[in-house]
């Protein structure tokens, strides 16, 4: 099946860690042009996941850029997608964010601090980057945005307030940017999986025994693999989606709760 990326620029926010890598490799092996967000550069002598990505992706034939921003900040978004743009020749397309960071802190002790940045790293991050690229979207007539969210911000979470609800404003600027952008031709929808078991340096994310605990309370007996999400992912920011839009896709193996 085509998935109508060929040629597409696709910004993926939070590249450099879980799962991003191979959203990325995704999207560049049905022919688009992927840029990696990071917060930081890597070194010469270490480079970082998305570098790392983005080398490989160019040595398989590819186009491919690492790009790093702290979102935090509206200028540096703003003058991340204008490299985007000039490096990969053409306005960013498709937008996966990716943006997380996962804190725990019981409720007396969450302070206004805490609450705040937590906030700001991922609902807000998530805000200024759909702000950021909507506006060639919407000239272009065409255009698709992907957030990913938890299932933490359906369900809750305990002693991570503030994380599931950072999940939680990101479902809702989902829902919203779906009925402004829609008319304009820009599907926006969110993937809201359960916890993804990646690797780093060659170890798991989740220790083994907690995975077993957790793969016990999901009817399909495992946890969720990053292929799972990339696959959605892709097809959600393709052209051979047409008319889903505005909705909370939850990557739960079955799980309603």
């Amino acid at each position: 099946m085509d998935l109508g990326l060929a040629g597409r620029v696709v910004l993926i926010t939070g590249a450099g860690g879980g799962a991003g890598p191979t959203v990325a490799r995704a999207f560049a092996a049905e022919g688009a042009s992927v840029a990696l967000h990071q917060r930081a550069p890597g070194s010469p002598d270490r480079p970082s996941r998305a570098e790392s990505t983005a080398a490989q992706i160019v040595e398989g034939g590819g186009r491919a850029v690492a790009v790093d921003a702290d979102l935090r900040s509206s200028e540096r978004v703003d003058a991340m997608i204008g490299r985007v743009t000039d490096e990969l020749g053409e306005p960013v397309a498709v937008l996966v964010t990716a943006t997380s960071a996962y804190r725990t802190d019981r409720l007396e002790a969450l302070d206004d601090d805490a609450w705040a940045s937590t906030l700001d790293d991922m609902l807000g991050a998530t805000f200024r980057v759909c702000r950021a690229v909507a506006p060639a979207m919407a000239e272009a007539g065409w255009g698709r945005i992907v957030n990913v969210a938890a299932r933490s911000g359906l369900v809750g979470v305990a002693r991570a307030a503030h994380y599931a609800s950072a999940k939680a404003g990101i479902i809702g600027l989902s829902a919203s940017l779906a009925k402004e952008l829609g008319p304009r031709g820009v599907l926006v929808n969110t993937v809201a999986p359960t916890q993804i078991l990646t690797e780093r340096d060659g170890q798991p994310s989740i220790a083994p025994d907690r995975q077993a605990e957790l793969a016990r309370s999901i009817p399909l007996r495992r946890l969720a693999t990053p292929d799972d999400l990339a696959g959605l992912v892709l097809w959600l920011g393709s052209g051979a989606n047409s008319y889903v839009s505005g909705q909370t896709i939850t990557l739960s193996g079955g799980a309603q709760s």
